[in-house]
């Protein structure tokens, strides 16, 4: 994976979210349930789109989002939070694993609250956690054709993030990691 393919998130949300991405994506959002997400495109890119609630959606999009949804002229805003950050790890399947010794030593230190689990958690499914201390949200969805765990979290706890899976990995695991 590419830092440079990588961008800061977007997200839409207010009284029309659901309006603009029907506009944007189709009927196909209506199917997402919360923390559901779809690959799609939109003006030729490739865009990733997670449901994070009713009207609410997060977006990893090379393009100008902000400007495609105010010709929409919605109620509705577009951002990109200066304060999120995103680190992406490998994964090589299309589910994490069951147990918690089949899976990344960051991820069996994950714990989430119910209804919510992360072990064999599918592709395109997300799930906010806790990664010790760290709140997370956890992301399995394909970045450039293959599996990932995108993990959204403040940008003054990568560097925490990043001492964490250093410890557990002795410093084998390689992270690419997207700042703006």
């Amino acid at each position: 994976m590419n830092a440079g393919k990588l961008t800061q998130p977007w997200d839409m949300a207010g009284a029309d979210g659901l309006v603009a991405a029907r506009a944007l994506f189709g009927e196909a959002v209506d199917h997402l349930a919360t923390f559901q997400s779809m690959e799609t495109e939109l003006e030729g890119l490739p865009c990733a789109v997670l449901r994070l609630c009713n009207r609410n959606f997060r977006l990893t999009y090379l393009g100008p989002l902000d400007r495609i949804v105010a010709e929409l002229q919605l109620n509705l805003w577009v951002k990109q939070l200066a304060w999120m950050g995103t680190v992406v790890l490998p994964n090589q399947s299309s589910t994490i694993p069951l147990t918690a010794q089949d899976c990344s030593p960051i991820l069996a230190q994950a714990s989430v609250r119910a209804p919510h689990r992360l072990r064999g958690l599918p592709l395109n499914c997300a799930v906010p956690a806790q990664i010790v201390a760290l709140p997370a949200l956890i992301w399995h969805h394909p970045i450039e054709g293959q599996p990932a765990l995108e993990l959204h979290l403040a940008k003054a706890q990568i560097e925490n993030l990043w001492r964490l899976i250093q410890s557990f990995s002795d410093g084998s695991v390689s992270l690419t990691t997207a700042h703006t």
